[in-house]
């Protein structure tokens, strides 16, 4: 029996940072997501199923914790995320990679087992789980359902280059650049869940403004305030970013008619920035069928 599994990633996070020490990012899932097929054989051939590390150490951690010795249990991973660029391509790759084999030996994992060997093998960003989710990055000591996002449409540009995530969050100063942060991220999590709680979107801009604007002292972004000026003149809702990556979004109403004069305007007044893509939130986490 092959599995289709399939998880999203993410447009960066709507906040991250900390509250009394206690570090945690709120989710971004998106439209685009990574794949795999479990028990691969035709017309996948051996050199189509190899993984990349961080995935076939998730794959070997399912095999090990269930006493499971299926080399012969293949897995097949792709994704539409680009890497390197804070849009949890590995989280997504791992996630989907550690489903697929527990299904190959006919096991689901619970989300709670999911968060641990992703945890096992890297920070994650938890876009596994359906809807929003407060997640803390490095231990999941917090893992709390927010709710389900309203539809927004994210208008994605890369400023360049790409962020290893280990070498970013073992930084020597990064808890106290973190901390010097606190009260902008308690205002940004009361916001985000005010708009949450009452479909406003544009309190959810606020909030991700807020944190992206907090975030300059951690991980600077050039561009931001330009990239943030134009939006607004644009009519976005706010500003979204990879707090450890290399993108920053726009947020917009799904009805919005404005947003490829919009895209021309950035192109246009911040030739450095290179357009990725457009997207939607999505709420549907992580999701499997037979094949």
């Amino acid at each position: 029996m092959t599995y289709y599994v399939r998880a999203p990633g993410t447009c960066g996070e709507f906040l991250q940072g900390s509250i009394d020490g206690q570090s945690f990012l709120v989710t971004c899932p998106i439209n685009r997501y990574s794949y795999a097929l479990s028990d691969v054989k035709h017309p996948f051939y051996n050199y189509f199923c190899s993984l990349q590390p961080k995935s076939a150490r998730a794959r070997q951690l399912v095999l090990d914790r269930n006493r499971q010795d299926k080399t012969d249990t293949s897995v097949y991973v792709r994704s539409d995320i680009l890497q390197g660029k804070g849009m949890a391509s590995s989280s997504a790759d791992i996630a989907v990679t550690a489903m697929a084999t527990a299904l190959a030996i006919h096991r689901e994992l619970s989300f709670k087992e999911l968060e641990r060997i992703c945890l096992t093998v890297e920070p994650t960003d938890a876009s596994f789980y359906p809807g929003v989710t407060q997640f803390d990055y490095f231990e999941g000591t917090i893992s709390e359902h927010l709710g389900m996002c309203p539809p927004l449409k994210i208008l994605v540009f890369d400023e360049g280059g790409s962020i290893d995530t280990i070498a970013f969050n073992r930084q020597d100063d990064l808890t106290d650049k973190i901390k010097e942060k606190e009260p902008i991220i308690k205002e940004s999590l009361d916001l985000f869940k005010r708009g949450l709680k009452t479909h406003d979107i544009n309190l959810i801009g606020q909030a991700a403004t807020l944190s992206a604007f907090g975030n300059q002292r951690i991980l600077y972004k050039p561009d931001l305030y330009n990239f943030h000026d134009i939006g607004v003149h644009y009519h976005s809702v706010g500003t979204i970013i990879a707090h450890s990556g290399t993108i920053m979004g726009l947020l917009f109403p799904v009805d919005y008619g404005g947003i490829d004069d919009c895209k021309h305007e950035i192109m246009r007044t911040l030739p450095h920035l290179t357009y990725v893509d457009t997207v939607e939130t999505t709420n549907e986490g992580l999701t499997y069928i037979k094949r």
